[in-house]
């Protein structure tokens, strides 16, 4: 009967794990439907509190786009009536120019 000597298997050396400023990285640079960030649960009666907070966590954040929406919408608002402005000026002096160019040409 021969033995056989079981031959060792060296495995390579774990890499180090993630710093704290590449994990928050790596959180802050993933997008809203990355899988790690969307909740699916299953119908366990036992895990509904996570899907109510996870339903508040979704309202939560649409609140802060429609905020942060609607301030652009406020800024785009003042810029455009800026520039509604300066047209409607520029609008009055060619109507001025025009008629003091028909009148110079009588």
């Amino acid at each position: 009967m021969t033995s056989r000597a079981k031959k060792r298997i060296v495995l390579p050396t774990r890499p180090e794990p993630p710093s704290i400023e590449q994990i928050l990285q790596d959180v802050h640079g993933a997008i809203a439907s990355d899988p790690v960030f969307i909740c699916d649960f299953s119908d366990d009666s036992s895990l509904s509190n996570n899907a109510t907070l996870c339903e508040k966590e979704k309202q939560y954040w649409q609140s802060c786009n429609y905020v942060d929406m609607n301030n652009k919408l406020k800024e785009a608002l003042i810029q455009l009536k800026a520039k509604c402005d300066v047209l409607r000026s520029a609008g009055e002096k060619l109507e001025e120019d025009i008629e003091n160019l028909r009148e110079a040409t009588m």
